[in-house]
Order: C-alpha cells, then sequence, then structure tokens
C-alpha cells in the first residue's frame, strides 16, 4: 500500500487534511474515494493508518486509525558524496534515502566537476521532492536532510568519526567493526577519479576509516548506495 507525506501540523484531534499536491495524487492519481485506508506519514517518524472521510476538489480529509511501524537504523549516516550531475545527484538521494541514509551532505573536492554553491537555492526544491518520492516509496517515516554543499576539508576538520569508501581499504566487516559503536558516521564517497592524495592523507590524519567496496570500479551512485548499504546492515 503507498503512503501519503501528512505534515504533524495537518494532524488534529484524531483527523487529517493532505496539502493541495498530496491531496491531488490521492483523489486523481491514485483515484481514492470516501472509505478507503490508506497510509500516511508525517516526515519525522510517525507512520499512521487512516480512512478517508472526504474528497471534494484537491481537498482530502480523513481519519487517523493507529501508529504503523517506523523502523529506523540506530547508526546515523551523513553521506558526504562529492557534487554529480543532476541524473546522479538525484539517483544518490532516491537510493539513499531508500538504503537508510539521515543526512545528505554534498562535498566540494579538488577533482569534483560541477557547481552545486551558485545555485542551491534554486535546486532545493527538486531534491526535497526527490527525497519524499523515495520515502514515500519505501514506507520510511522520516524524511532526511539534505544540506547545503561543504568543502572537504571542513567537514573533516570538524571532527567525528569518519569511513572513506576506498579501493585500498579493509573489507565491510572489518570497516564496520572500527566504527563500532559509533551511532553518527560521517561516510564520504569521492568523485570520479576519487580524492587526492591530499585530501585522503588529511583524512588519515583525522583518524578516518577506508573501507573497499569490491574488484570493480563502481559509479558515484553504486558507490554511495553499496557503502551506505555495507554500513547500515553491518551496524543496524
Amino acid at each position: 500500500m503507498p503512503q501519503y507525506f501528512i505534515p504533524a501540523e495537518n494532524m488534529r484531534g484524531g483527523d487529517f487534511f493532505a496539502g493541495p499536491d498530496e491531496s491531488s495524487h490521492i483523489a486523481r492519481a491514485a483515484r481514492a474515494r470516501a472509505g478507503d485506508e490508506i497510509e500516511i506519514f508525517d516526515g519525522k517518524g510517525g507512520r499512521y493508518s487512516a480512512v478517508i472521510k472526504s474528497v471534494t476538489g484537491d481537498a482530502v480529509t480523513g481519519t487517523v486509525k493507529e501508529a504503523l511501524p517506523s523502523p529506523e537504523y540506530k547508526t546515523k549516516i551523513t553521506l558526504c558524496f562529492a557534487v554529480v550531475a543532476r541524473p546522479a545527484l538525484e539517483d544518490i538521494l532516491a537510493h539513499c534515502t531508500e538504503a537508510g541514509v539521515d543526512v545528505f551532505q554534498p562535498v566540494m573536492a579538488s577533482r569534483v566537476q560541477f557547481d552545486l554553491f551558485s545555485d542551491w537555492d534554486r535546486r532545493t526544491g527538486r531534491l526535497g521532492q526527490v527525497v519524499l518520492a523515495a520515502a514515500k516509496q519505501c514506507g520510511r517515516g522520516l524524511l532526511p536532510v539534505v544540506r547545503k554543499p561543504e568543502k572537504l576539508d571542513d567537514l573533516l576538520s570538524a571532527g567525528g568519526p569518519a569511513v572513506f569508501a576506498s579501493a585500498d581499504g579493509l573489507l565491510p566487516d572489518e570497516a564496520a567493526k572500527a566504527v563500532a559503536g559509533k551511532t553518527d558516521i560521517k561516510l564520504f564517497v569521492g568523485p570520479e577519479g576519487g580524492f587526492t592524495k591530499g585530501e585522503l592523507g588529511f583524512a588519515r590524519e583525522k583518524g578516518a576509516v577506508f573501507m573497499n567496496l569490491g574488484l570493480y570500479t563502481l559509479r558515484a551512485e553504486s558507490a554511495c548506495l553499496a557503502a551506505s548499504s555495507a554500513l547500515l546492515t553491518r551496524l543496524g
């Protein structure tokens, strides 16, 4: 059953009302009617079963019935990925939302070929839509955060456990053991051509763990998904 996004402020006294976009989706795309059962979520971790009371124009209202399971990994991953072109960027957001990433942190590094700084404000709406669509599809109750791009050195200097996807790294089991017990981890995936020697050396100075993702070279979007899944399925 698909789920629909209803912000927490749109749930009052056991009832809910959907915004214009979601109402249109429920009424027109899904062709739902009064009396139909649906699943809704608030983006903050809450998921509920609900029954539609009315469908009028672009307004859908209903009754919230009961809370549904909304599992999340105890390990919180901030995916620090080198900025990529739009199709790959949207794939990263969609697939890694499904994998369980909590925060998306675009990274500016030496070999990054694309600039998100100059038109970030224009892009944020579309990127939020991608994350929302992925959360709706996979049944997740919590919407990940998409942060403004930051420089690699600044992210490393801020401290905290860090894992770098790297061909010369540990196997995933060993990398996971190295950060076991840490609940907030920055996971770094590099640009085409990888991070520079200087960047990797700085990461080692800061105590980063390096993790191997297999025998072959992965595209950025594939590496982000593989690395996120490798850590979350092992650390829980």
